[in-house]
């Protein structure tokens, strides 16, 4: 009895007409799960789903009594794009018709079956609303890191049990600021885009008017403006500029310049995918944020910020990687702060940069104290190396930077494996941090904020700290290796759109473009 078209609530009268006593369910549906047929299913949870019936004594939760579940579910599952989550990967078919690959709802075996699959659909739900529906893509993941701090069956039967199901979804999900700030805008941006006269507004011209008609629609599709302009005035519209360019992390100056036109000028539906990532992400570190300590890069935002116990303890700018030498995507463990650090300058770096200005200058290197050594490590007199005979295929030193004021790792380097040779460190340079923009590195981070960071990495031993901070930079000093007091996780991540101290969000350049502008 295969019934396509028909709607949820006809099929479970019609299921309901089919079942015998529920009070044979339990035992039935045990033998079921235990028979190894709903491993052949393809169920995206099948051990979450044995847990759930073992948690509720293998009773029935969608067919067993007169109950509104599978009517919620069937809501949850269409409301799924306002979590920032795709419906598809929900079966929202199986509402529609009754029936899923093949299965046609016509005995207690068939019912035993869509009861099993109605509850990997819960769970999946339920979990991509609590830990996110996909890993962060890390370049280097060497935490092995996988987001499990939520017992996601138990809490399933403990709504259903309740009767609580209904609110489920909106008691569980996150409360961070941040979290519900990048929600809000989302859902913003998606009842926008979904009218059916929605257009992106493209902007030309640099006017500030409201005869300017693409910006008075552009700051109206952004929210900035409601939709009724007949009071619109000259005033109203600068604030709404000026509101706008702080969303886009540009100078609120209110005037129309270049880059505000292509911040504006960005396809809502762009917008839309970095808010999803966003969230997801939000929701993918939301358990690791909770443990004893952990560091969060955030590379176009250029900020760090360091979580005890979920809550952010120190915050920082930090300086990234520029387009042609990107930092990578990672996690790791800090394990150890060198104090007064050598600066191994990489291969490329001193191939393709130092060795033209070593030819051209033979007093660059002791100006500004490097040494090369060679491939044994030994220290090298420069006079007596052929410069001119070197290149990228034939360059068999290192140039190492000594300890000092000029050293470009400053006075702290906070060590931590990957393969990229990349890490967090100070540097002598403190300019660049007040700009909007950091992208200026070669791929590591250079901190605002080394000193504090180190000295919370350090607590145990503050004297270490304390000491370098009283000696200053040393000229020639070897460097001071001290283990951190306990390891600290560090996660690298690239989103453009992302929660600042004050969880407001804002876009950020898309300085590696990972977030092309979607095709209409």
């Amino acid at each position: 009895m295969h019934i396509p078209g028909k709607s949820i609530l006809l099929f479970v009268v019609a299921l309901t007409a089919l079942q015998v006593n529920a009070q044979t369910y339990p035992g039935r549906l045990k033998q079921l799960m235990n028979s190894g047929e709903p491993a052949s299913m393809g169920l995206q949870y099948l051990k979450e789903v044995d847990s759930f019936y073992n948690y509720n004594g293998f009773q029935l939760s969608w067919f067993a009594k007169q109950n509104n579940n599978l009517l919620l579910l069937d809501g949850f599952v269409k409301r799924a794009t306002e979590w920032g989550l795709v419906q598809e990967d929900y079966q929202p078919a199986l509402f529609r018709s009754g029936a899923h690959a093949g299965y046609v709802y016509k005995n207690e075996r068939d019912s035993l079956l869509a009861e099993l699959r109605f509850t990997d659909i819960a769970i999946h739900l339920l979990h991509d609303v609590l830990l996110g529906n996909r890993p962060e893509p890390l370049s280097y993941n060497g935490l092995n890191y996988s987001p499990s701090c939520y017992n996601i069956p138990s809490i399933l039967d403990t709504y259903l049990n309740n009767d609580k199901f209904s609110l489920l979804f909106e008691e569980a999900e996150s409360k961070q600021p941040g979290y519900l700030s990048v929600k809000r805008l989302l859902n913003l941006f998606q009842k926008n885009i979904a009218d059916v006269n929605f257009k992106d507004a493209v902007l030309t011209s640099p006017l500030v008017t409201v005869s300017n008609k693409p910006l008075v629609t552009r700051l109206t599709q952004l929210g900035f403006i409601p939709a009724d302009t007949t009071h619109l005035n000259a005033t109203a519209l600068v604030a709404a500029i000026k509101e706008a360019q702080n969303l886009f992390d540009l100078l609120s100056d209110g005037k129309l310049r270049s880059t505000t036109l292509q911040a504006f000028n960005v396809p809502l539906a762009t917008r839309i995918a970095e808010l999803e990532s966003t969230l997801n992400a939000l929701r993918w570190v939301s358990c690791i944020k909770e443990s004893a300590h952990i560091i969060v890069v955030n590379i176009p935002s250029a900020t760090l910020a360091l979580y005890e116990h979920g809550k952010p303890v120190l915050e920082s700018n930090v300086i990234v990687g520029k387009r042609s030498t990107p930092t990578p995507t990672l996690s790791s463990t800090i394990t150890e702060v060198i104090l007064y650090p050598y600066w191994n300058v990489p291969y490329k770096i001193a191939t393709q940069e130092l060795l033209p200005r070593i030819r051209r200058d033979r007093n660059y290197l002791e100006t500004n104290n490097y040494q090369v050594l060679n491939r044994n490590g030994k220290v090298m007199d420069p006079a007596a190396i052929n410069w001119h005979a070197l290149g990228p295929g034939n360059f068999p030193y290192v140039i190492r930077q000594s300890t000092g004021c000029d050293n470009a790792l400053g006075l702290i380097k906070l060590n931590f494996y990957n393969p990229f040779s990349v890490y967090l460190h100070d540097t002598p340079d403190k300019s660049l941090f007040s700009l909007h923009k950091r992208y200026f590195s070669h791929g590591c981070m250079r901190l605002e904020k080394a000193m504090e960071i180190a000295h919370y990495i350090l607590k145990d031993d503050p004297l270490a700290i304390d000491t370098l901070t009283a000696k200053g930079c040393l000229k020639n000093q070897a460097p001071v290796i001290v283990p951190a007091s306990e390891s600290i996780p560090v996660l690298v991540l690239y989103h453009s759109a992302w929660p600042g101290p004050d969880a407001g969000i804002k876009f950020y350049e898309d300085i590696y473009d990972k977030f092309l502008p979607a095709k209409k």
